[in-house]
């Protein structure tokens, strides 16, 4: 909630959810720039919530949300953020980077 919250006050149309159907379901049939996955999701559930979202949002970045330190970014997401970082760390992961 605290991260809708953030997303929001930043300019963001933010969809939230808790049901893996449901974000798969926003992710084939709606414009995402940005998909933020949290550590509570499955295993199983992020693999196909990433590769709906490569498929139908090419443009768009995935923000991983840990729940520990993880010194290197997995190849399958864009950014990673610690979920103790704060809302600044947040934010410039799910800014674009600059070319």
């Amino acid at each position: 909630m605290l991260r809708e919250k953030i997303l929001q006050a930043a300019g963001y149309t933010v969809f939230t959810t808790q049901n893996p159907e449901e974000a798969g379901f926003r992710i084939r049939n709606c414009e995402c720039g940005v998909l933020l996955l949290c550590y509570s999701v499955e295993d199983q559930w992020q693999r196909i919530l990433i590769n709906d979202f490569r498929e139908h949002c090419p443009q768009g970045r995935i923000v991983a949300i840990t729940n520990h330190p993880v010194a290197e970014t997995p190849k399958e997401v864009d950014e990673l953020v610690y979920g103790v970082e704060g809302p600044e760390a947040l934010m410039q992961a799910v800014r674009p980077k600059a070319a």
